[in-house]
């Protein structure tokens, strides 16, 4: 699998979810990788049924005992279940979510991760995160039991959609993505490698690696922007010649010693780095910023005193 593989090359992404996952400008493997999450759903803390409070956000694993639809007056279902760790139990509802009655059918394994609520007098687990686990439920987690990405989503097209097929897809690919950075600008930034990055971002085992991870990728991003600007910049000096203006040094000192002030060492500087562009071949292409009152106008005008006196416009 290469970065730029169609997305439908992606296993279990057929040709519908391809058409959906162009809304979210996913249209190759590697733009799957990098849709990043915007936030972490924290279900890191994994809790023994003794030991579990209400209003906790907790993630808890065990057997399901038992599961039924229970209709309320409404006509609504309210999914209950009950959860065994082999010594205690756990209720746990869902609503309105009637195939979960056949997804996670009695005898089944999971890991949940949800807010435990009272229910009348018991503690019951509301709407939870649910993931299958193996017999003995044993074994790593993606969406409970950790920091779970949460990302941009569109119709028909849910987190825990996009975090089982980055899942898969990581290991596949990980490798192919080629690091641009150079190791000393790396070290000096104290950025991760490309690949750990690209792990971490989706995956993280605290939120110091997820806030890590999104720096270096940040990082990237501003990095080839300044790239880009400065060959667009090469390239317009090469294409945009311009005539090579005179500096009278002279006229220049009479100007700034007719000044009722003296200007600042910043005015100065920018006036030198102004002038010597004045001088070279190629255009200028600046933008003098500064706050009001700061002296930007007469900058400007020792500018226009080399123009007017080359004889061009000022």
């Amino acid at each position: 699998m290469k970065p730029d593989s169609p997305i439908q090359s992606v296993p279990l992404v057929g040709s519908e979810y391809a058409r959906r996952l162009q809304k979210l400008a996913i249209m190759t493997a590697g733009d799957l990788i990098y849709h990043i999450p915007h936030r972490y759903d924290d279900y890191s803390l994994v809790s023994d049924m003794s030991r579990l409070q209400p209003g906790e956000t907790v993630t808890i694993r065990g057997q399901i005992t038992a599961i039924k639809n229970q209709y309320t007056r409404g006509g609504r279902k309210i999914q209950m279940a009950t959860v065994s760790d082999g010594e205690r139990n756990i209720e746990v509802t869902w609503f309105n979510q009637p195939f979960i009655i056949r997804t996670l059918p009695e005898g089944t394994w999971v890991s949940l991760s949800g807010k435990i609520n009272w229910f009348g007098r018991k503690r019951v687990l509301v709407s939870p995160e649910y993931e299958k686990l193996p017999p003995g439920g044993e074994t790593d987690t993606i969406h409970t039991g950790r920091l779970v990405p949460v990302y941009p989503e569109t119709y028909g097209v849910s987190s825990k959609w996009l975090r089982s097929r980055t899942a898969r897809l990581l290991p596949q690919i990980i490798q192919e993505f080629t690091d641009f950075l150079p190791e000393n600008i790396r070290k000096k930034n104290k950025l991760m490698e490309l690949s750990e990055a690209l792990q971490k971002i989706h995956f993280p085992e605290n939120l110091e690696d997820a806030q890590k991870a999104r720096k270096r990728l940040a990082f990237d991003e501003f990095f080839e922007i300044q790239l880009a600007a400065l060959l667009r910049r090469k390239n317009w000096k090469n294409k945009k010649l311009a005539h090579k203006l005179h500096i009278d040094q002279t006229k220049v000192l009479e100007l700034t010693n007719s000044l009722p002030f003296q200007l600042t060492q910043a005015q100065k500087r920018t006036m030198r780095e102004i002038l010597a562009d004045l001088g070279k071949g190629h255009a200028m292409n600046r933008l003098l910023e500064g706050d009001v009152g700061s002296g930007k106008t007469v900058v400007a005008a020792l500018a226009c005193l080399v123009s007017f006196d080359n004889g061009f416009q000022s």
